[in-house]
């Protein structure tokens, strides 16, 4: 393909990488996410700080996305993934125009002879290398002068040359923003000893329970309220909402379900009339599972039926599932190893019985059986296993291993039609009817159509929500919904930025949220599951929470407070009677409420055995020198004394030779968190607009 054909056809998702390029360098060098429609009332999908963002623009670009994941994964991206791309779509474009209006704000420039200097420097763009490479790879700068000073293609230069610019003004912003990032010596060192160091401790456990009893332990209102006074950090919250909303389903509705049912029936004649079924697999199965051998218990009940009741070569179906309708091949079938069995039980418990009289019940159930008595209806009659009254005892097909050994030994040396029993096991008195016997396994092939909401269905979904969020606009959600019989439901509280419990993340709707009164009601959003139309029903500033509504989450917290406190005088003398190096295991010789336990080998960064996580245990003991006890210290179990029995010593030829690799691990970690945090502050200023559930459903 020509240069500037190729650069042609890619110049969408070329300029877009080019003007954002500072955000695509965060998300490929430091892991940052920032990567069927109906056209709404507007012919745009957003604002972002008073430019608009095309419809058009941005589908070409989510199209553009899409094909890149449909490349990559092999499958047609489904509804879900799709909304992750127009998320990532809009992020980006979010993202960019944030970025180029700070390098504006800050005055930042770039030059025509910065440009120049740059293109033909010794590191020129990646982008211009990757377009204009030699046989060896490397920049061939003779085809790009070549190129350029052909007038055909102008055009397509000067939109290249307005994305270079962007991306050199991206990164001049990143030199301002990460100029003094630096990672010290000793958080090297730190990272080093987290992935390297071992310790082996010992310790005693001073656990407050087994000194203290709850009711040696008196707890007044003021000891309360002094406890609130004193962790007054302890209880400042964020701001957080409630949301009551409607919410409208978009699932797939019965007409959709008829229409696939339709579409999968045309496949079921093109076969009849002798296409195929592996070529109609090809061009109409959503799902391109190879073809294999199943045995009884591996597919479907439906399937199951349907499969094993044929003749190979037979098309089945369609066959409705879970996921949608099948049409099946039977394709092959071959005797296996194992036998199945397909069996009917009636279980009569003996609990409130004597074995004796359930035995009894057995036996005349076996008799009225064997006489002609319809099995199923007996079951639902009699058996006391649950669900028997719908499925008449029905277990199935099963091998070997899936039952108990008295069922399964007595099933399985049974015949169809035989009635075996009684037969006892922990859960009961059985009686068995075997229905069938089969080592088969089948070769199939499967066309899945699965059964998806419609366009129409979606819309209609989002219409009903549009009309009655403009019904409900006065705040008479909850009024209008009983009278239209819709149910109302309410989130958990939620904090900004957030996931809204039960709804899921819809930008849009968390502005609203944090942005209007109590009582308002918002537009019409898309969120998992349909449309949501909601209302703010609790708002909550942040700041400390008041003691009234803390008040009886402290009363198991103060009754332990005072319990640590007279346990650090017990530790405190235990320890004042040793000397730095003694043998904890003398406290458990002599108080059976200490604890005394070895933790074996741990490292900084992980779990401590026996322990779990603990910072201040952690803390101490790797402060100890080898073979003494520390002080008493208070960790989340109780009080501890710890003697550090082994630590790893320090490498240093070791540490040197990771020390590179661990600063620059470091120092991108750093970058991530600061421009992941300058990126939310100016995405939170912001004035941004995002319409795209006009457009997408």
């Amino acid at each position: 393909m020509p240069i500037m054909t190729k650069m042609r056809d890619n110049m969408p998702v070329i300029l877009i990488g080019l003007v954002i390029m500072f955000v695509v360098m965060i998300v490929f060098e430091w892991g940052m996410d920032y990567l069927g429609t109906q056209s709404g009332r507007h012919d745009y999908v957003g604002m972002i700080e008073g430019k608009k963002v095309t419809y058009q623009e941005f589908s070409d670009l989510v199209k553009r996305a899409a094909e890149n994941q449909k490349k990559q994964s092999g499958q047609e991206p489904d509804d879900n993934t799709y909304r992750q791309i127009r998320d990532q779509v809009w992020n980006s474009l979010v993202a960019s125009r944030l970025v180029e209006k700070e390098t504006e704000r800050a005055g930042i420039t770039v030059s025509d002879q910065e440009l120049i200097d740059w293109v033909k420097g010794d590191t020129p763009p990646e982008f211009l290398v990757q377009q204009f490479r030699d046989s060896t790879g490397n920049f061939n700068r003779s085809l790009y002068d070549q190129t350029i000073s052909d007038p055909k293609n102008k055009e397509i230069m000067i939109q290249v040359e307005s994305g270079l610019r962007q991306q050199r003004l991206s990164e001049k912003m990143q030199s301002i923003i990460l100029a003094s990032v630096r990672v010290t010596p000793g958080e090297i060192q730190q990272r080093y000893e987290d992935l390297n160091l071992k310790l082996d401790a010992q310790y005693a456990l001073f656990d407050p329970n087994r000194f203290f009893s709850d009711t040696s332990i008196s707890v007044t209102d003021d000891d309360l309220r002094k406890f609130y006074n004193e962790n007054q950090e302890e209880f400042k919250s964020k701001a957080t909402r409630k949301l009551k909303y409607v919410l409208f389903s978009d699932q797939a509705s019965a007409k959709d379900s008829q229409d696939v049912l339709v579409e999968i029936t045309n496949v079921l004649q093109q076969s009849k009339l002798g296409i195929d079924f592996l070529e109609l697999k090809k061009s109409y199965s959503e799902s391109q599972s190879p073809e294999a051998f199943f045995k009884h218990g591996e597919l479907t009940k439906e399937k199951e039926k349907a499969v094993f009741g044929v003749k190979v070569g037979s098309v089945v179906g369609p066959i409705p599932d879970f996921d949608g309708y099948h049409l099946i091949k039977i394709l092959e079938e071959k005797k296996g190893a194992e036998t199945f069995i397909r069996a009917r039980h009636i279980l009569l418990a003996t609990a409130g019985s004597t074995e004796a009289a359930v035995m009894k019940q057995a036996s005349d159930l076996i008799a009225r059986a064997r006489k002609g008595e319809d099995f199923a209806e007996l079951a639902k009659q009699f058996s006391t296993e649950p669900g028997a009254a719908t499925s008449g005892g029905d277990l199935g097909w099963f091998g070997k291993g899936r039952m108990v050994k008295p069922f399964e030994d007595a099933a399985m040396k049974g015949t169809p039609g035989q009635i075996n029993g009684p037969v006892k096991t922990q859960f009961g008195i059985h009686v068995i009817k075997i229905e069938g016997r089969d080592n088969r396994e089948v070769k199939i092939a499967d066309i899945v159509l699965t059964v998806k909401a419609s366009s129409q269905t979606k819309d209609d979904a989002f219409q009903r929500a549009q009309d009655f969020a403009y019904l409900v606009k006065d705040g008479r959600l909850e009024k209008e919904a009983e009278g239209l019989g819709l149910q109302v439901k309410e989130t958990p509280a939620f904090q900004k930025g957030g996931m809204v419990p039960g709804l899921g993340f819809n930008e849009s709707m968390a502005k609203f949220a944090f942005s209007k009164d109590l009582g308002d009601v918002g537009d019409a959003y898309q969120v998992s599951g349909g449309v949501v139309v909601c209302k703010i029903s609790e708002v909550k500033k942040e700041g400390v929470r008041p003691f009234d509504e803390v008040k009886e989450g402290l009363k198991p917290r103060v009754p332990r407070k005072k319990k640590m406190t007279l346990m650090k005088e017990v530790v405190t003398k235990h320890r004042s009677a040793m000397n730095d190096t003694s043998d904890l295991a003398v406290l458990a010789a002599t108080d059976t409420r200490i604890a005394v336990q070895t933790t074996g080998q741990f490292q900084p960064g992980g779990s401590i055995p026996t322990i779990g996580r603990d910072n201040t245990f952690l803390g101490v003991a790797m402060s100890l020198p080898v073979r003494k006890i520390s002080q008493p210290v208070e960790g989340g179990r109780g009080y501890y004394l710890i003697k550090l029995l082994g630590k790893s010593p320090f490498d240093s030829a070791s540490f040197n030779a990771q020390r590179t690799i661990l600063a620059a691990q470091m120092l991108q970690e750093k970058k991530q968190r600061i421009v992941a945090d300058w990126l939310e502050k100016l995405k939170e200023k912001a004035d941004i607009e995002d319409l795209r559930d006009m457009f997408y459903r």
